[in-house]
């Protein structure tokens, strides 16, 4: 609580001591701040809106969602500086880099600030600053997205994977989860870069990197298929060139035969609008998404109970759903935000 919150309580309760007549003082609303890696994505408003809804929910929450407009690592951790300056009762962060926030996780802790993470975790070694992390099971997202080229009848070849950030820890758990089922292995036994490792390789110049620019990326999928035009899968660990329709349909388009064929096998994270017509065209065969809805809300309940002085789980999974150019027009998408 600020200290101008406890201001108001102090000056509340001496109202009340000095009438037996008086109500009882009502609890002082309570700020949770949820600070995410970038606003300009189609997955930052339904965090905000699960944000909002559940502290309309509790009654005496304010939701305060910030975040850069644009991906900047150190905006991002100004803005979580900031606000527990300011004196938030609860935090909820996605860390655009682990390493750097866990610094400002650290601030937290040492203002008595309730800390949970979710959509992005801090590094393995700085989970203690935190109580839990609240999102996707980012390895296993990744398994699903290799699983769904593996069941679209490939045994090898040529992959690029397509990701945001390097130094986002969730999209590199994807990025491991994709490498070990495509070579075979197992998270305890982890793939490198794939070099014909069980039939499969990673061409030069990929993975490629965007920093969550669409832009980038829809032209980083172009260049792609340009310099590797036998390439045999491509998957995206995020929807960032489906979020430029016009711009990735003109990339892959010319492609449609080998699409169709599968001897391109094309998957993407995430399942967000304006990626589902072009899932419904046949310009990738899946989109695997997630439930940036239900991050937003359950980070806030978490925050609750922790101000309460209850106890969380050390991870609250918020699962995915599979979505096929069968159902991207109908189902897909429904159950997500």
């Amino acid at each position: 609580m600020t200290t101008t919150r406890k201001m108001k309580a102090a000056l509340a309760a001496a109202c009340l001591a000095g009438s037996v007549l008086a109500a009882p003082a009502e609890a002082a609303d309570r700020e949770f701040a949820l600070v995410f890696k970038v606003l300009n994505n189609a997955f930052s408003p339904p965090i905000d809106a699960g944000c909002k809804a559940a502290a309309a929910k509790l009654g005496d929450v304010t939701c305060t969602y910030i975040g850069p407009t644009e991906y900047d690592e150190a905006k991002q951790v100004q803005l979580a500086q900031d606000v527990i300056t300011r004196g938030v009762d609860g935090l909820g962060i996605s860390a655009g880099n682990p390493k750097a926030m866990a610094r400002i996780l650290k601030m937290a802790n040492d203002a008595g600030i309730p800390v949970v993470t979710f959509d992005t975790d801090v590094l393995p070694e700085d989970a203690k600053l935190r109580a839990t992390y609240i999102g996707t099971d980012n390895y296993e997202f990744g398994k699903v997205l290799a699983q769904k080229v593996l069941e679209s009848g490939k045994k090898g070849g040529t992959v690029c994977i397509q990701s945001g950030a390097p130094a986002s820890e969730n999209l590199n758990n994807r990025i491991q989860g994709i490498r070990d089922t495509l070579a075979g292995t197992t998270k305890d036994k982890p793939a490198a870069a794939l070099n014909n490792t069980n039939g499969w390789t990673e061409p030069a110049g990929c993975p490629v990197y965007n920093n969550d620019d669409i832009a980038l990326a829809a032209q980083q999928v172009r260049d792609v298929m340009t310099s590797h035009p036998d390439l045999d899968a491509l998957i995206a660990v995020g929807g960032w060139a489906q979020y430029a329709p016009q711009a990735y349909t003109q990339a892959m388009e010319p492609l449609k035969a080998r699409l169709d064929s599968k001897q391109l096998v094309v998957v993407f994270g995430d399942n967000f609008g304006p990626q589902l017509p072009l899932l419904a065209q046949g310009l990738s065969h899946f989109n695997v998404g997630q439930r940036p809805y239900d991050m937003g809300y359950e980070t806030v309940m978490a925050l609750d109970k922790l101000t309460k002085k209850e106890t969380v789980p050390p991870m609250i999974i918020t699962g995915t759903e599979v979505c096929t150019p069968e159902n991207a027009q109908t189902t897909c998408g429904k159950t997500t935000n």
